[in-house]
């Protein structure tokens, strides 16, 4: 894998470009969005929980519809892929432990093992 020098590393992230408009004949070639739809469910959160879905929205009704609650900016209908964030807010003890459950099978562990993990999750993510 290649390594960036760190002042590559801030160069890059120094460069950044909101885009003003698409051209609305244009898509996204299936084969990169698959590749960005993979980095948006990789992308990760505190804990692990990733309490978001993400929504792609390419029907051009829909993007209209909602180009009014967005500042009627052009950008939502012209682009071919628009992806709404939903963050749930309100986790609760059953969301964590859903994702305790997940954790304990894909990590091939009994659940028991990770009840002090739960716990702390509990504690700031839910009790607050």
């Amino acid at each position: 894998m290649p390594t960036l020098s760190p002042s590559d590393l801030l160069t890059q992230l120094n460069w950044r470009y909101a885009t003003k408009q698409f051209d609305a004949d244009k898509s996204i070639e299936s084969d990169v969005w698959a590749a960005l739809e993979d980095s948006l469910v990789l992308t990760p959160s505190s804990y692990g929980l990733q309490p978001w879905k993400f929504i792609v929205i390419t029907d051009p009704q829909i993007k209209a519809q909602l180009q009014p609650l967005s500042w009627n900016q052009s950008q939502i209908t012209e682009c071919s892929h628009l992806v709404v964030f939903a963050v749930n807010k309100n986790l609760t003890a059953e969301d964590v432990d859903r994702f305790i459950e997940s954790t304990a099978t894909v990590r091939d562990v009994p659940v028991e093992s990770l009840a002090g993990y739960r716990n702390m999750i509990v504690s700031d993510v839910v009790l607050g």
